[in-house]
Parts: structure tokens; C-alpha cells; sequence
């Protein structure tokens, strides 16, 4: 117990301290920075999963109407019809 006390009170123990402690800062900012893009980043693909969604319900929803409408040239089916 001494001996920890001798080496925090000398210099050489005070620096090795202060180092240690923003090494820990840094990775502590480094770690909240990781956890914070990774949210974003899953935020974001869930955004473009629902964007996706609702577009293709609208491209859906197009195709139905233009297909209920009665006076539109049908398409080719390669069958003749005299």
C-alpha cells in the first residue's frame, strides 16, 4: 500500500496516472461515438425500408387504378382477335 502511495506520489507515478486517465477518456469518447454511429446507421436503413415500403404501395396502388380503368388500349397478349 505504500508503495502505491510512494508511486502516485512521485512524478514519474502522477504522470503515468494522468495518462492512464485520458486513455480511458479517449476511449470512452471513441466507444460513445461507435454506439451513436451505429443507431444512426440503423435508424437510417429503417427510413429507407419504410421509404421503399410506401413506394412500392403507391407504385401498387397506380397499377391497380390504371388496370380498373375501362377505356385504356389493353395490353398485347399476342392473341389475335378479328
Amino acid at each position: 500500500m505504500t508503495m502505491i502511495l510512494g508511486l502516485i506520489a512521485s512524478p514519474a507515478g502522477r504522470a503515468g496516472a494522468l495518462l492512464v486517465l485520458a486513455l480511458a477518456a479517449l476511449g470512452g469518447v471513441y466507444l460513445k461515438g461507435r454506439m451513436e454511429g451505429r443507431a444512426a446507421c440503423l435508424a437510417q436503413g429503417e427510413r429507407d425500408v419504410v421509404e421503399t415500403i410506401r413506394r412500392a404501395e403507391g407504385a401498387r396502388a397506380a397499377a391497380d387504378r390504371r388496370n380498373a380503368d375501362e377505356r385504356r388500349l389493353r395490353d398485347d397478349d399476342a392473341f389475335r382477335r378479328d
